[in-house]
């Protein structure tokens, strides 16, 4: 049987297309393999490449797989001046760190330090005092006044500190020296006034508090307040007759700010000094424990002690005594201590101005002015008065009863007053209103 065929062309196509699909079949599946493996290739240096970063990137963050709970109580602890190094390790540590929480947190850990504003011919220094914590011994270091130059510190608040420009009569700002974030205030009409910063926990208000020159009245101003103007109230004396201290003389002086709630004015008086609470802004008479007939200015101090106001009295060449206000609502005293020349253990750093007979002499008690305490009121700061504008610092360990003689010496007019650092920041003057994290 004979088959018609339509054509030799349709025959030749037809072998034509056999012999290409008989063609390209093992081509294709070598395609197919060649995409297979690339893929498998491209896939696995993929993974290879993606596990190297990783390992770097534990290796440069050891921490990185520590639960964020874990890395958020181990950098808690860390002082706040490195903390502003450590907000750049990664980003979830710069979002903890940022927090206001956290801010609030830290600032607990953080320990208070000693400010000495030491006055020059030409301007005005600081330097920050810290305690060691193996023995009794300190470190110093030169605080950073943010590029401004002849600035008075004034007071210290939740890390926050008050200063003044000297030059310009009035001129007060707020400052942070840690974030370089600044407040300006309006500038305070007086020229002689004791002032410092505060801070309400009532109402979580930070306040600048000064004394009239006269002492009938009281200036308030509220960081952030809408009216940025400074509230008058009067206090704390009514009448002029109730000054029992002549002003012509008398000049008033920054008060002891404790923790920046309450703050006490030197009034040239052996009954009592002027108080006030920074919360409900009402000015009151503390009166002093019964110290003795013949108390005066130069042989008591005050000054902050472990949270409360304390009363370092000079009794005698031998003897100091140490008083505490342990109710200040109350006006409750007790006698914290006495320091007995016969019971101390003194010693000296070698000092080659000091002759070799008073190195190891024991200094006169009522010569000892208390500037300050540390360690939580475990250690007082005394300066020795002499001829010289200069005196040496004497440190006292309350609990170990040792008296040691440094040779650091400050000047006369130098200010020491405590200071624990603080990462608290603001864009705006409103965000200091009252806040939840303080």
């Amino acid at each position: 049987m004979r088959y018609k065929l339509k054509g030799k062309k349709n025959i030749q196509q037809y072998c034509n297309e056999e012999e290409e699909e008989e063609e390209e079949n093992p081509f294709a599946i070598l395609y197919e393999n060649v995409i297979s493996d690339f893929e498998e290739i491209f896939t696995h240096y993929k993974m290879k490449e993606k596990n190297l970063l990783k390992y770097h990137k534990q290796k440069q963050n050891p921490l990185s797989n520590f639960p964020e709970l874990v890395i958020y109580n181990i950098i808690i602890k860390i002082p706040a001046e490195y903390l502003q190094k450590y907000m750049c390790v990664c980003k979830l540590w710069h979002e903890i760190i940022s927090t206001k929480k956290f801010i609030a947190q830290n600032f607990i850990h953080n320990i208070t330090e000693l400010l000495i504003v030491v006055k020059t011919y030409l301007h005005l220094k600081a330097i920050s005092l810290r305690m060691d914590e193996k023995e009794l011994d300190f470190k110093l270091e030169k605080l950073d006044f943010a590029g401004m130059r002849m600035r008075c510190i004034r007071s210290s608040c939740n890390g926050l500190v008050l200063i003044h420009d000297p030059k310009i009569e009035g001129k007060l700002n707020v400052i942070n020296f840690l974030t370089k974030y600044m407040v300006k205030l309006p500038r305070c009409p007086y020229k002689k006034c004791g002032v410092a910063l505060g801070f309400s926990l009532s109402t979580k208000e930070y306040k600048v508090v000064h004394m009239y020159a006269n002492g009938f009245g009281y200036e308030i101003f509220t960081l952030g307040c809408s009216d940025n103007k400074w509230k008058c109230i009067p206090g704390p004396f009514k009448v002029p007759f109730e000054q029992l201290f002549n002003f012509n003389r008398f000049h008033w002086s920054d008060p002891v700010s404790i923790h920046g709630q309450v703050l006490h004015w030197y009034v040239s008086l052996k009954e009592y000094v002027i108080s006030m609470d920074v919360n409900d802004e009402t000015p009151r008479k503390t009166y002093l424990p019964t110290l003795g007939e013949e108390i005066d200015r130069k042989i008591y101090s005050l000054l902050e002690m472990g949270g409360y106001l304390s009363i370092v009295y000079n009794v005698s060449n031998i003897q100091i005594d140490v008083w505490i206000l342990k109710d200040f609502a109350a006006q409750v005293w007790f006698k914290k201590l006495s320091i007995l020349a016969k019971s101390i253990n003194f010693t000296t750093l070698k000092i080659p101005s000091l002759p070799n007979k008073c190195k190891h002499s024991l200094p006169d008690f009522r010569k000892l002015v208390a500037l300050s305490s540390l360690s939580n009121g475990e250690v007082i700061m005394f300066k020795h008065k002499t001829n010289t504008n200069y005196g040496c610092i004497y440190l006292y360990d309350i609990k170990h009863m040792e008296l040691k003689r440094f040779a650091l010496k400050i000047r006369g007019q130098s200010k020491v007053m405590p200071h624990r650092s603080n990462l608290i920041c603001w864009k705006t003057k409103s965000e200091l209103l009252p806040r939840e994290y303080i």
